[in-house]
């Protein structure tokens, strides 16, 4: 578990105990011998542990018996480790002296790809507690990266949308392999969800643009979400939650170990609760069985092989209303979501490292009246994934990395009314990409990269070639990046045009990055422009769509200004505008807020044994077309808002308690309206406002775990 779920684990209340009791005592101190206040401290395998003070020491009592191993981490510095007897901690103060750790993230940097070293732009390491704990979230991984600087509010269909892109272009990867499934399935104006819980993984990286050449097929965004290598603790859990219950574990054994997690939801016991009259809009209420499971050995030194498996069901049967027209439709929905990857890691003789994996998506829908009555609609949509990249340094100045990759993806889409239509597509990107870091100087940092992709249904060709440079000093960084990248088209355009080539864009980044002990500052500006976006044009779909977004994010994020407080304040402003599918002129589009804005100040005291959160959330308003007006996407809706609280609680070593309280002023957000097909006797055409099903949200949890020798941890795996 990463180092923030150990700051808000191990500074529980000692338990009464009648075993002997010892003080373990100490300071910490930098490479000057300078006290380092507010370090993490805990004892191997256990809960146990604190923080320093102000003046770098630390104080607890334990009733471990034996030989123990001390850890100790601090944000910029070194892990340090500390091997010592039960039995003399009494007598014998500990001295430990942590390092910075800029030598082993530059060396990390060039190792593993991230070009732009702490870079304002793209890579934000963020802890699963962290994220999920932010009041907001729900529990909902998209949810609670939406608060990053570049992400904006959720539209009424709740997915990510990154610096004036849509959300199908931002794309997900689990250990380094797609993943084409992210977001569970949704009824009208209900916001779906991650499909996975962010405690499944052991690190979760945000990628706002410029990302490595390495990542293909996103225009906006990337999502790497990796799981850990080893779990060398077997543990059972269990979570009761007012949408359902769940549970998992881990059986751990030498070198290897099989994790599950389960989770069922079923939403009528909440609509009953939370808004009775929710309910007359279910024949079916919403109802998802989701499973996980991760197979991990460690075959040999550095050298891992892991297979994670998922697979969601869900069903409901929905009242959904055609506006202006009174009709009503019991929209049937059952869908099926797989998805497996398996991959494998090493490193060889002489210092060549090598990845290897394939995954491979499914997701089958059945939709029964979808569109109008006595409909029905079946898609199939899969993709198999394979990766291959070797890397070597070959001094402190050079790294080299090559890779090839191959997507297979194939849609099949079949629609019965009084007619029938039927359509299947499937077209190959396979890719090949090499990466070249150089270590310039101390503080000097050059990334030249480049990919060369070919589609097969388009038959062509596509060079994307990346360059990116970083300055460090004083722990300010400076950082650009300039790129192209390339995604597929929507399936929904190219069933109807399977030649359609890929939507393409430049990227121009240009980023500032402050960060020490306790603050972290952060400004960037970046310019996009698009091309051979799908058009609809003489009756058919073609690529000469275009457009643009560009924009400026603001970051602050502040720690202990005051004893148990942080604040966060993240400011994104875009401008975008396309002109593409049936846009008469270029316009900005619906999915765009221009200002978004975001506080979360959080209040963390042990002593209380909780964890309090409150966030406001602002957008302006979004772009829509009145045709009561002149003009093209001449209107906006009101501006967005909303107050959300979350309480985290530790009620026992093995049990926490999270409640999350969304929109508490229940104010009525309009994500756009519905015109009238038709006008009035007075020409004017009526409009409904487009506002999600349910204003607010509640979210309980209780996570146990069981075992008396495991501490709870959020994480099953």
């Amino acid at each position: 578990m990463q180092r923030v779920f150990y700051l808000f684990l191990f500074n529980v209340l000692l338990f009464p105990a009648t075993a002997q009791l010892r003080h373990i005592t100490g300071m910490v101190t930098d490479e000057n011998r300078q006290p380092l206040p507010f370090v993490n401290l805990y004892i191997e395998g256990t809960i146990e542990g604190t923080t320093s003070g102000d003046d770098g020491r630390f104080e607890w009592i334990t009733e471990q018996k034996g030989e123990l191993t001390l850890i100790a981490s601090f944000v910029g510095y070194k892990t340090g480790t500390v091997k010592i007897k039960a039995d003399t901690l009494n007598p014998a103060p500990l001295n430990i002296q942590l390092l910075p750790q800029l030598q082993a993230v530059k060396e990390v940097v060039a190792y593993a790809g991230n070009y732009l070293l702490k870079s304002a732009s793209t890579l934000e390491q963020k802890d699963a507690v962290n994220l999920i704990t932010t009041a907001g979230s729900e529990g909902n991984l998209f949810r609670a990266i939406s608060l990053m600087p570049g992400a904006q509010a959720p539209g009424l269909d709740g997915r990510m949308m990154v610096r004036g892109g849509d959300s199908r272009e931002s794309q997900t990867y689990i250990d380094g392999m797609h993943l084409l499934s992210p977001y569970t399935a949704s009824a009208q104006h209900m916001p779906a969800r991650s499909r996975f819980s962010a405690f499944l993984f052991d690190g979760i990286t945000f990628s706002t643009g410029g990302y490595s050449q390495e990542y293909t097929q996103s225009l906006s965004s990337i999502l790497p979400l990796t799981t850990s290598d080893e779990s060398n603790l077997s543990k059972l859990g269990a979570k009761l939650m007012n949408v359902g219950p769940g549970g998992g574990g881990t059986k751990a054994w030498n070198k290897g170990s099989v994790s599950f997690n389960f989770d069922y939801t079923d939403m009528q016991w909440y609509h009953t609760t939370t808004n009775p009259r929710q309910g007359k809009f279910w024949e079916t209420p919403y109802r998802e069985y989701a499973g996980q499971s991760l197979l991990r050995f460690q075959l040999r030194k550095d050298t891992y092989w892991k297979t994670f498996l998922s697979y969601t069901g869900t069903l409901f049967t929905h009242y959904e209303e055609t506006p202006f027209s009174r009709t009503i439709r019991e929209l049937g929905y059952d869908e099926g979501n797989l998805y497996l990857n398996s991959t494998f890691r090493t490193r060889l003789s002489g210092g060549v490292s090598f990845f290897g994996g394939l995954a491979y998506s499914l997701n089958k829908r059945t939709i029964e009246e979808a569109v109008k009555k006595n409909d029905r609609l079946l898609t199939r949509e899969r993709e198999l994934h394979l990766k291959a990249r070797a890397g070597k340094r070959f001094s402190s100045f050079y790294k080299l990395e090559l890779g090839i990759e191959s997507y297979d993806r194939g849609y099949g889409m079949q629609y019965r009314d009084s007619s029938f239509f039927e359509k299947d597509i499937s077209h190959r990107i396979s890719g090949l990409f090499v990466s070249n870091d150089f270590n310039l100087t101390g503080r000097l940092f050059l990334n030249l990269s480049s990919r060369l992709e070919y589609i097969s249904s388009a038959q062509s060709y596509a060079l994307l070639p990346r360059l990116a440079l970083s300055y460090e000093w004083k722990g300010l960084n400076i950082s650009g990046v300039i790129g192209k990248y390339q995604q597929m088209t929507d399936n929904d355009y190219l069933i109807y045009n399977p030649s359609l080539p890929a939507e393409t864009n430049r990227q121009y980044l240009l980023g500032f990055y402050f960060r020490d002990k306790n603050r972290i500052y952060r400004a960037e500006g970046y310019h996009k422009t698009y091309d051979r976006l799908p058009a609809f044009r003489n009756r058919q779909y073609e690529a000469s769509g275009s457009g643009y977004s560009r924009g400026i994010d603001l970051f602050v994020n502040e720690r202990r200004l005051l004893k148990y407080w942080e604040y966060t304040i993240s400011y994104s402003y875009n401008d975008s505008q396309r002109e593409y599918l049936d846009y008469p002129e270029r316009a900005e589009p619906p999915f765009v807020s221009r200002h978004n804005a975001s506080f979360t100040l959080r209040y963390e005291n042990m002593k209380w044994r909780s964890l309090i959160g409150i966030t406001n959330r602002f957008a302006s308003g979004r772009p829509y077309h009145d045709p009561n007006k002149e003009g093209f996407m001449n209107a906006h809706t009101p501006a967005y808002n909303t107050l959300d609280m979350s309480w985290t609680l530790l009620a026992h070593k093995n049990l926490i308690i999270y409640a999350c309280f969304s929109n508490i002023l229940n104010r009525r957000n309009v994500f756009g309206y519905d015109f009238s097909p038709l006008p009035d006797s007075k020409g004017f055409y009526g409009s409904l406002p487009l506002r999600q099903e349910q204003n607010q949200a509640f979210y309980l949890g209780f996570f146990l775990t069981l075992g008396k020798n495991v501490a709870y941890e959020a994480s099953n795996f």
